[in-house]
């Protein structure tokens, strides 16, 4: 009786294992918006004080929210405001800061995205599609972390311009090779302005079991830019 049981649970975990998956939503865990810089509105008299932009950064849930389990992909994100005005805009440096065990996992399977929401329209800008900018599939190292430069921008050494009302949005997958109890962060280097700098972060928690777990193949990653109001055109 105890072989025909096991053998009943052995068909059915083949089963379960061999039917096809339905794709769904990545849910994010964020932490939250860290404000950077301040500038003196473009032509303001008198000045006029903003800030200059705000960030905040997360990573990708297993659904419904679980959190990723060593040796799985998952993502982490940025996504970046400009509510100031100053005269040009800024032009962005970039840099993703990892906890140790943590190292980024881009590939053919698991690229990194880079997204735009501009003003007018409003609309979604994929910037990997973008002559002007592209999508770093390589990341090089920084002054602090791994540099998240615009391959294409190489007249500004890979920033990324902004200005008021535009939004930004990175996603860069990302692996764990040993399990992270939350004590540790995930943070990226935001650079608006010379010798202004701010350190968006989440903590990270990474499990050591992986055992009947649902794969990731398949599931949506959203973008919060699309989140906001109204819809952008292309979201």
């Amino acid at each position: 009786m105890v072989r025909r049981l096991l053998g009943l649970f052995a068909l059915l975990l083949t089963l379960a294992a061999n039917r096809p998956a339905q794709a769904l939503q990545l849910p994010w865990f964020d932490g939250v918006f860290k404000s950077i810089g301040t500038n003196i509105a473009c032509v303001s008299d008198p000045p006029i004080l903003q800030t200059r932009v705000q960030a905040y950064t997360g990573y990708t849930l297993l659904p419904p929210n679980l959190t990723p389990a060593i040796g799985e992909v998952f993502y982490t994100h940025l996504i970046i405001s400009h509510p100031g005005n100053p005269c040009g805009g800024s032009v962005i440096g970039l840099e993703l800061l990892l906890p140790n065990g943590i190292t980024p996992a881009i590939s053919t399977d698991n690229p990194a995205f880079c997204f735009a929401r501009v003003p007018n329209g409003p609309r979604l800008i994929n910037l990997g599609n973008d002559s002007g900018y592209g999508c770093p599939q390589q990341l090089s190292q920084g002054l602090e972390g791994y540099a998240i430069r615009a391959p294409r921008n190489t007249a500004e050494g890979g920033a990324w311009r902004s200005a008021q009302g535009i939004w930004l949005e990175f996603l860069i997958p990302v692996v764990s090779s040993v399990p992270q109890a939350g004590d540790q962060q995930i943070r990226y280097r935001v650079n608006p302005d010379i010798g202004v700098v701010g350190y968006p972060s989440v903590p990270v928690i990474v499990n050591n079991d992986v055992v009947f777990r649902t794969s990731n193949e398949g599931n949506v990653l959203s973008l919060d830019v699309c989140s906001l109001t109204p819809v952008a055109q292309g979201c």
